[in-house]
């Protein structure tokens, strides 16, 4: 059977780990993806700790957990990626003592002092997958004794990006080679940026998580704002990535939030698309 996600991010009340795991049992999701910066689970008392380790235990929850978006794992800035070295490697920790299979983590945007991201040039793109590159070696050990999966998560392929293409983040996560290291593989941003199929055929054994929610626009432009919609109003064909999901036995986290007020109600009627269209 499928393990269907909630992200908090998808919620009305995202800064609840309480909320989310109660909300995600009443609507009968199997697990539940703890959204930075609204939920850091180091931040969390030993009482919510405690919470859902109890409510994975008795309902069989999964979880996941995504590290801040604002996260800049490839800048030339040597204290600021020492900063986001150590929250991960926080909250990896914190992460084990919950039962998170998977911490999500985007490589981010380039950032070189003083420069627009779209502006930085080719060869400092170059020293930020090397910076990159290193710093997941630096947290992967940790992630390994902690018994949780790293997941890189392909992002869109436009300038101002660390990664723009899909052989680009393979071979960066080929490079760090770690078991403890995979892709976190974003159905919306892989049909707006390099194409789904070719994401999973690319990607390939790498992929460890799925992030689901639908989009439109022109396919390739990588629009964050016709981005996570719901299931079924946007262009996405679902089919194959069922099949990726069910074959391997992934999580499958909706990312609905459709940026509207109705985020929860979105979020109950994709479930029910995608267990349709999956069987």
């Amino acid at each position: 059977m499928t393990t269907f996600s909630i992200a908090t991010s998808s919620l009305d009340n995202p800064s609840s780990a309480r909320h989310a795991v109660e909300w995600a049992i009443e609507h009968g999701f199997d697990g539940v993806e703890f959204n930075a910066p609204d939920i850091v689970l180091s931040d969390l008392s030993s009482d919510d700790r405690q919470f859902l380790v109890a409510m994975a235990n008795s309902h069989g929850l999964r979880y996941t957990h995504h590290f801040p978006p604002s996260a800049t794992p490839g800048s030339h800035d040597d204290a600021r990626r020492e900063s986001d070295l150590k929250m991960l490697i926080d909250e990896i920790k914190a992460s084990s003592e919950v039962g998170v299979e998977v911490i999500v983590i985007h490589p981010g945007k380039l950032h070189v002092n003083g420069l627009k991201p779209e502006d930085i040039s080719e060869p400092d793109r170059a020293v930020s997958l090397s910076h990159f590159v290193d710093f997941m070696k630096a947290a992967a050990p940790v992630a390994g004794d902690a018994g949780v999966v790293i997941g890189a998560e392909n992002m869109h392929y436009i300038p101002g990006w660390l990664i723009r293409k899909h052989s680009e983040l393979a071979d960066a996560v080929d490079a760090i080679d770690s078991p403890a290291v995979g892709i976190t593989f974003d159905v919306g941003h892989a049909w707006g940026s390099g194409g789904i199929s070719e994401g999973i055929r690319i990607l390939g054994d790498r992929i460890r998580h799925v992030q689901v929610h639908d989009a439109r626009g022109p396919e390739g432009a990588g629009n964050v704002k016709d981005q996570h919609l719901e299931i079924g109003t946007g262009l996405i064909d679902f089919g194959p990535i069922g099949d990726l999901v069910k074959s391997n036995g992934f999580i499958c986290t909706l990312e609905t939030s459709g940026f509207r007020d109705d985020r929860e109600a979105l979020a109950i009627r994709s479930l029910d698309l995608l267990q349709k269209m999956w069987g």
